[in-house]
């Protein structure tokens, strides 16, 4: 018998009883009713093939889904088949097979017997499982042809227009099912990609305030442990500022018991005076013990508006003490009309001593020791200091990590000075770098902001 594609307009030849539609319009409702509730394509195939196979009275069925890749058919799900057939046979999407032939025309195919066809290359399985008679009809889905269900016989069956009614009705349900299964999988996968991408946002997030805790318990440790490490090459310069307040009050003193010894009326209405001048040594020297313990403590920025020149005068006094000794011109620039500028006295203060002291340092083995030191007007809204020696300058491989830590020319150094100056000059609220184009030495500018708008 050959093969003949089914003519849907032709009248109905023979009635059907109609207790087996009734069953097969409820075995497409049943199915319906499970595919449309499930979302594991697997599942929906296998009972796909069982549904159809029963409905039919036949005992074999299979689903062959298109792979546009290779453009072939293989087979996915079965039932009455053997281990060997699903997932394993491949036929072409093209005419020279049954379910090619469907699924390329897109009509149904029926085969009466396949022992007296002759137009199709039949797999060899076919044989093996004594099959008679076959039908298939395409599975199309909504982008397109998705495969092809096909139900076998082993025995002589004549599959009518009633049968491929169904066959097809069946093939649209499990096609609109096949496609609400693929994308509830899908939208799963994005949900869980979503989900996941959360969670890893959320430990992210949470790392990255550890981390930024830790580097701000360690930044404040650093600028401690910086501040301690000074005190050793600042020991001469506290004990110098001192020396003169105490060196007063003594005076003072002296002046006073010797005005009291004297009984001189005269001389005893001056008293008011000096007691006046040796309190006000006093409050200096106080005030320069507490610009030490603030120093060297750890707290929290205390920004105030200060003098700027005044700053500059004190931390050179602290970096400068030996300065007289090693012969080193020291310029200063000061701009007097500056207003005054609000920052943390003493964080600022460390800055200048530490460049100063690194200037100093630098022209040690000079002949040529000259230290410039100006401030001046910057951007609107700043004021700039410009620290400037006659060194022999940075190698490039220093310039290109300059504020880096660790990065030093000194043989003993640990390179966190300059690191730490412009951590604490961007807590100001400023801005440092290096000055360029210098014919001599090296330059270190930073910017301040002042306390009221230029």
């Amino acid at each position: 018998m050959t093969a003949a594609i089914l003519n849907l307009n032709r009248p109905l030849a023979v009635p059907r009883t109609t207790d087996r539609l009734l069953r097969q319009q409820a075995a497409l409702a049943e199915f319906g009713s499970f595919a449309f509730g499930e979302s594991d394509l697997h599942k929906i195939l296998t009972q796909a093939v069982r549904i159809c196979a029963a409905s039919l009275d036949v005992p074999f069925a299979k689903i062959c889904r298109h792979r546009p890749d290779k453009n072939d058919l293989i087979v996915v799900a079965g039932c009455g088949w053997n281990k060997s057939v699903i997932g394993r046979v491949v036929s072409a999407a093209d005419e020279s097979s049954t379910q090619g032939r469907t699924f390329a025309t897109g009509e149904s195919v029926i085969v009466k017997d396949i022992a007296k066809s002759t137009g199709y290359d039949l797999p060899s399985f076919y044989a093996e499982h004594g099959i008679v008679a076959t039908v298939d009809v395409l599975i199309k889905g909504r982008g397109g042809p998705w495969g092809v269900l096909e139900v076998d016989s082993a025995t002589a069956r004549k599959f009518d227009r009633y049968d491929i009614v169904f066959l097809t009705g069946f093939a649209n349900v499990l096609a609109e099912a096949a496609a609400t299964a693929e994308q509830i999988v899908g939208l799963r996968a994005v949900v869980q990609q979503t989900q996941s991408l959360l969670a890893q946002k959320v430990n992210l997030l949470a790392a990255r305030d550890e981390a930024e805790r830790l580097q701000h318990e360690l930044q404040a440790e650093l600028l401690r442990t910086a501040r301690l490490n000074m005190m050793g090459q600042m020991t001469a310069a506290i004990a110098h500022e001192l020396n003169q307040p105490l060196g007063a009050i003594g005076n003072y003193i002296a002046a006073a018991k010797r005005t009291l010894a004297s009984g001189d009326p005269e001389a005893q209405s001056r008293l008011p005076s000096i007691v006046g001048k040796a309190a006000e040594q006093t409050r200096r020297a106080v005030d320069i013990i507490k610009n030490l313990k603030g120093f060297v403590e750890k707290r929290d920025s205390a920004r105030t508006s200060v003098d700027l020149g005044d700053i500059v005068r004190r931390s050179l006094a602290f970096a400068n003490h030996g300065a007289l000794d090693e012969c080193v011109d020291v310029t200063l620039r000061l701009d007097e009309r500056l207003p005054m500028v609000t920052i943390d006295a003493v964080q600022v203060q460390q800055v200048l001593t530490n460049l100063i002291t690194n200037s100093i340092e630098a022209m040690r083995p000079f002949d040529k020791r000259e230290l410039l030191i100006v401030t001046e007007r910057g951007e609107v809204g700043f004021a700039n200091v410009t620290v400037q020696d006659t060194g022999p300058g940075l190698p490039s491989e220093v310039r290109e990590n300059l504020f880096q830590p660790f990065v030093t020319t000194k043989d003993t150094g640990m390179g966190l000075g300059l690191n730490i100056c412009e951590v604490l000059i961007k807590a100001n609220g400023g801005s440092m770098s290096l000055v360029d184009g210098l014919a001599e030495g090296t330059g270190f500018r930073f910017s301040l902001p002042l306390a009221e708008a230029s």
